[in-house]
């Protein structure tokens, strides 16, 4: 997969818009925890980790509804609104591409805060199920990123 590809793929996951469900006052602890600057560290592509280089400088920036992933050249390469639910153990994701020329579509995953500032998000490719587990096994079509929120 090229990088752009890549990429392309990651902000699917990370830059989504967070959309709480009416009244569900659940979901706000962690939608507040989550907006913010975010450093993305550690990523596996379908099985495949993903360089440590190639991560280098790659952000995801959440605010509101919306999750926004930039390049290192402060490229914005992926966008997209989501919605959590925090009633499903582990937590569920949904995002929903927001990107300009591509038509939206809908990748399913779980995501879960670690200690300290940190979070995985874990996400099947648009039309893949929901991932169970925060595992990206090979030849799956599932994407794992860990991110540490930016100084």
């Amino acid at each position: 997969m090229s990088r752009y590809s890549m990429f392309a793929v990651l902000p699917c996951l990370v830059f989504a818009s967070i959309v709480p469900a009416q009244g569900d006052e659940h979901t706000q602890p962690l939608l507040k925890r989550l907006a913010g600057v975010w450093d993305v560290e550690e990523g596996v592509n379908q099985g495949e980790e993903i360089p440590e280089d190639e991560l280098e400088g790659t952000i995801m920036k959440i605010e509101k509804n919306m999750i926004i992933t930039y390049d290192r050249e402060k490229r914005e390469v992926y966008r997209a609104l989501f919605t959590v639910d925090e009633t499903k153990k582990p937590v569920q994701i949904d995002m929903t591409t927001e990107m300009k020329g591509m038509p939206p579509m809908k990748s399913l995953g779980i995501i879960q805060m670690e200690e300290g500032d940190e979070f995985e998000l874990c996400y099947a490719l648009p039309g893949a199920d929901r991932p169970k587990e925060f595992q990206s096994p090979k030849g799956s079509k599932v994407m794992l990123f860990e991110a540490e929120r930016e100084d």
